[in-house]
Order: C-alpha cells, then structure tokens, then sequence
C-alpha cells in the first residue's frame, strides 16, 4: 500500500498519510535505539573499533553494550530517545506525506502508467527525503549529541539542549552536518523506497500474489533487504554527518578517546582519510546495517499497518 494506486477506491485525507508514516517511524525507532546509539558511538570514535584495541574505547558491538551497560546503565542504550522520537515523527510525517503527494502528482501528470515503477518510486523517495531531512535536522543534531555523550552530561534536556545551541552556536549549530545529511539522502531514500518496490516485484512474482494489499512477510521481507541495501550504498556520507554533527561538542565526548576537529565537508573527508583511512568511513558499518534493516522493515510495515487500518475506518463512513 505504500506509493499511490489508482485502484483505490476509499478517498484518505492527506494528513492521514503523515500520521501513519509518524506513528510507523515512532515505533520502529524505539525497537532498534539500542543498536543507533552503538552506531553512533562507533561513528565518532577516531580508534580502531577493534577486538583486543588498547586504545580503543569500543572494539565490537557485544563489548560495546556490556561497557555502555556497566557505566552509564541500561537505560544509556534509549539515551537520547525522547530527541530520536521527535526526529522520528517530524521525519516520518514529512517523509511519506510528501511521498504519497508526489507520487500521486506523477500519476496525475500521465509521465508514468505505473506509479510503482522503481525509478518513480526513487525520484519521490528522494525528494520527500530532502525535505523531511530539512524538516527534522535540528532534532538529528541534538540526538546525536544526547547519544554521543557519556556520563559528564553537557545537556540535560532536549529544551536545554535547544536553548544552549541557539546561544553558543547560533542558528548554525542546528544544521550542522546538513551537507552530507541532504547529499546522503537523496540516494538513500530513494533507494529504499526503489529497493522496496523492487523486491515486492520479485517477491509476488515467486509467490504468485495478485493483491495490491502487503502482509506481514512482504512487508518485512522486503523492508528488510531495501533497508540493506540503501545503507550499503551511502553509509561512509553518514559517518561525516554525524563527524560534523559533534563540532562545537568538545565538552560532552571527554572521555570517548581522541577528539578531531573539522570545519567543513571537505575538511573531514581529508581527516578521517588521513587519520584512520578508508576503514574510517565504515566505522559502525555493522550496528548500523542491521538498525537500518530493522528500521526500515519495520517502518515499512507498520505504515501500511495503520493505512489499512485508516482505510477501513473511512470506508465504514462511506
């Protein structure tokens, strides 16, 4: 059910297509926070995330969870969440309401007969990933300055933390990293929503499905492997954004091993080469594969989950 189908016959608000892409993304960023917060912490470590590491805070993802565990607590593995679930719901809403616009609009413009075509599906993925990205990037900023901080706390709440940037950075510090983030994005989503209807295509063509309705399988399945993939492709560009989200951060990493400055796109591609090499754009490659996975699995299905469910209630009122 994800893209426009003209075979639709129950006419849904706009706004419902955004209240059920927040309501997917609010859910399947609570079950895969643990994994982003390992992510990030191997994203911003400068030593190698190696096994036996002398220097190295983190060196895998199991010791990474039990160190995070033993020093900060349990509850360290969600820090950050009520930032991340606001990120969340402002990226979900923008993100699949103006998916569904645009990928109406195509159809509308007679520029494709099939309004699932993978490559309409990349170009509304795309751009609807542009927008929401612009929308929630200030929110991206202070959660991963929530997550990278360890047990001395420079924030203590998401308004403190607001306020602190707007006086110590200015309207700047919120876009910090927005570069990358936007240059990522744009092959990122696209791809995921490409990859999606893709691998629907192979899967009902294995399966012999002639419904346009998803079950659990599908959903997840395909989710799943387009999630994979389109991290795949773009993961050394979410390494820099979250190098450049933490610029101006010095305070809250004391502690987490070496800090390196940067100030611009280009500066960091140059130190993370010099300093760690190519391995230094993957670091947190394998969290972040399987959070991404997850992710979008879940986001997928769960969306479709709450526009059926939505579909239901406003053909009762027909």
């Amino acid at each position: 059910m994800v893209g426009f189908d003209p075979e639709r016959t129950v006419p849904l608000p706009h706004y419902v297509y955004g209240a059920c892409g927040a309501s997917a993304a609010f859910i399947s960023r609570f079950f895969t926070q643990p994994i982003d917060v390992c992510k990030i912490r191997f994203q911003l470590q400068i030593e190698p995330i190696k096994r036996g590491e002398v220097a190295s805070k983190y060196q895998g993802l199991n010791q990474a969870v039990r160190l995070i565990v033993k020093e900060e607590g349990a509850g360290a593995l969600w820090k950050g969440l009520l930032a991340a679930q606001s990120l969340s719901l402002v990226y979900g809403l923008v993100q699949f309401a103006s998916f569904e616009k645009l990928n109406k609009a195509l159809w509308t413009l007679n520029l494709t007969d099939n309004p699932k075509n993978p490559l309409f599906y990349f170009l509304c993925g795309s751009l609807s990933g542009v927008a929401a990205t612009v929308a929630a990037h200030p929110l991206d900023v202070v959660r991963t300055r929530f997550v990278s901080q360890g047990r001395q706390k420079v924030y203590e709440s998401i308004f403190q933390s607001f306020g602190m940037i707007s006086r110590q950075e200015g309207f700047r510090g919120f876009y910090r990293g927005i570069v990358p983030a936007v240059i990522q994005i744009v092959p990122y989503n696209g791809a995921s929503f490409a990859f999606y209807s893709k691998f629907q295509e192979i899967f009902r063509s294995y399966s012999g499905k002639k419904s346009s309705e998803s079950d659990a399988v599908e959903s997840l399945t395909c989710g799943f492997l387009a999630g994979a993939f389109a991290k795949t492709l773009i993961y050394p560009l979410d390494v820099m954004k979250k190098r450049l989200q933490v610029q101006g951060f010095e305070a809250g990493r004391k502690g987490f091993g070496k800090y390196v400055s940067v100030d611009s796109f280009r500066h960091c591609i140059t130190e993370i080469w010099r300093l760690e090499g190519l391995g230094g754009f993957f670091k947190g490659y394998s969290p972040s594969l399987l959070k991404a996975a997850f992710a979008t699995g879940l986001n997928f299905y769960c969306y479709e989950q709450f526009l059926r469910a939505c579909t239901n209630h406003y053909s009762r009122q027909l």
